[in-house]
């Protein structure tokens, strides 16, 4: 019997969200984590806005996708809504192009919740808490991901106020889970729990750290390394100076990454001693600091993408025209950073748990 509050409020919320049927032939995008404000300093969507803007309407519109906007799409902790409808129109004209294929679902995060606590605002499009997409019969489970924890279900609208009224005047950055690791573990470690439990694949947002199949780039660095180091002992000569350039790479990758971060603890070993089965993923954020990372899924393949600027770093950009595109007419790059077939990760699951 469920006796952990989380996990009673994840499966009432899994059961009541309505379930959408998609195949092969579907064709899905999903961002979370705008934060879009004032359009001033301030604003944390403004640096990444013009980006965001340009993969819309010039890739994912034009292709057909649909787009699913998964949560804290509006500051509404610091900006009021009039404002920021205003501010950023020509977002939600994009918005109101994919409404009108029927081509959007937007989903609730903790700092745009207001939008389904208070009625009497005039909601553009319909509001979701979560959904589940059906896969061939498995569920790929959609939430913001706050209601994993208890301190932001308890005092989001306290956390609100203060914002509002004391941080933004102040110009002080504001909280987020993001800046602290141990929550950020423990919400992802209760996604995981759940999901293994469940036999399902959750999607989140909130922590605005990527994760696809339960890894982390760090555990993804280190898995390609082992990988290597098992081709390393079979390669020929003249194979291996291709394979250790490589490693070398990787490694150093890993070096920086604990430079600017701290040094990480391995997801593999804060959420099982076993195997790890692939059953989270996080889409990130659109306001990172070197662009904005989002999930696709489209021909039977989940995907983590990275959109970025050239301006900003060139070290993302690939020499791998099946991975990495150009936007026409722009300095914006989309690279694919994982993917896999739904099927094989939905027959993990199924085998490992």
């Amino acid at each position: 019997m469920e006796t952990e509050p989380h996990k009673i409020i994840l499966r009432q919320l899994c059961e009541k969200s309505p379930e959408i049927s998609i195949d092969d032939s579907d064709h899905i995008i999903i961002f979370s984590d705008l934060h879009m404000g004032d359009r001033r300093s301030t604003d944390d969507f403004f640096a990444n806005s013009d980006l965001f803007k340009k993969a819309l309407s010039d890739y994912y519109l034009k292709k057909d996708y649909t787009l699913i906007l998964n949560g804290d799409i509006e500051e509404l902790h610091r900006y009021p809504l009039h404002l920021i409808r205003r501010r950023w129109d020509d977002i939600y004209t994009i918005f109101d192009s994919f409404y009108e294929k029927g081509k959007l679902y937007k989903i609730f995060g903790n700092h745009d919740s207001k939008l389904f606590s208070f009625p009497d605002l005039p909601l553009r499009y319909p509001l979701y808490e979560a959904l589940r997409l059906n896969y061939k019969g498995s569920t790929l489970f959609l939430f913001h991901g706050h209601q994993l924890s208890f301190y932001y279900q308890k005092f989001n609208d306290l956390m609100g106020l203060i914002l509002r009224y004391i941080a933004r005047p102040l110009r002080i950055k504001h909280y987020s889970v993001a800046h602290d690791k141990n929550k950020q573990y423990k919400i992802e470690k209760r996604m995981y729990e759940f999901a293994q439990e469940n036999r399902i694949a959750g999607i989140i947002g909130h922590t605005h750290r990527p994760l696809f199949e339960s890894m982390s780039k760090v555990d993804t660095l280190n898995y390609q390394i082992e990988t290597l180091l098992r081709a390393f002992q079979k390669a020929k000569s003249r194979e291996r100076e291709d394979i250790e350039s490589e490693i070398r790479r990787l490694k150093e990758e890993i070096d920086d990454q604990e430079e600017k971060k701290g040094k990480e603890l391995s997801l593999s070993r804060v959420y099982s001693s076993s195997t790890v089965v692939p059953c989270v993923f996080n889409s990130g954020c659109v306001i990172g600091k070197r662009g904005m990372t989002a999930i696709e899924i489209r021909k039977g393949k989940i995907m983590l993408v990275h959109w970025f600027d050239k301006k900003v770093d060139k070290k993302y950009i690939r020499d791998d025209a099946k991975n990495t595109i150009r936007l026409d007419g722009t300095d914006y790059y989309r690279t694919v950073l994982k993917k896999d077939d739904l099927d094989y990760i939905f027959n993990r699951i199924r085998l490992l748990t």
